[in-house]
């Protein structure tokens, strides 16, 4: 929960912000940052990411040896309790206001679509690579939560909306729990 609030509220922040300069309301904001349902296509174009999520993460959690995922502070990846559920629900619909929403939408429309989500993405990739300082051999991570930026980014920009990602970012996240646990 704490994490959902820590990503988000730079979001908040961004829409306020945003809603209040001359000409804008909070709609025009709201869109700016991708937070609208989307269109059904939207969600059709969300499912075909849905597999190759799905594959990168099995294949890193196929490389990482059993005992490292064992590793205390690794655990919170299983889903173990309907409040581990819950959790990697929220987490992962508040890496997607802030990564895609909040900062892909500032830097695609700043640096360009190739620049900005690259930036995007790698910043995904930082929090994450927190990781390592726990089990160096939790490394195939790294790359996949790069292409998970990557992949989320791009369909931010296409749908124009970060939702069809975040669901998409929830269900590949407990599947890799599921897998996992």
């Amino acid at each position: 929960m704490v994490e959902f609030v820590v990503f988000c509220l730079p979001a908040l922040v961004y829409v306020l912000v945003q809603s209040r300069g001359e000409h804008r309301t909070l709609r025009s904001a709201l869109d700016r940052l991708g937070a609208s349902w989307g269109s059904a296509s939207a969600y059709r174009l969300a499912a075909l990411l849905l597999l190759p999520l799905l594959l990168t993460g099995w294949l890193a959690i196929v490389l990482i040896p059993e005992e490292a995922l064992a590793a205390p502070g690794v655990t919170v990846t299983r889903v173990t309790s309907v409040g581990v559920a819950v959790s990697m629900v929220l987490r992962a619909v508040g890496e997607e206001v802030f990564f895609r929403g909040l900062l892909g939408g500032v830097f695609v429309r700043r640096l360009g679509f190739a620049v900005g989500n690259l930036v995007q993405s790698t910043l995904f990739v930082l929090p994450h690579s927190a990781l390592l300082l726990i089990d160096v051999r939790l490394w195939p991570i790294i790359p996949v939560q790069f292409a998970a930026g990557w992949m989320l980014g791009w369909l931010r920009e296409k749908t124009g909306t970060f939702v069809p990602g975040a669901v998409v970012h929830v269900v590949a996240n407990l599947a890799a729990g599921l897998i996992a646990g």
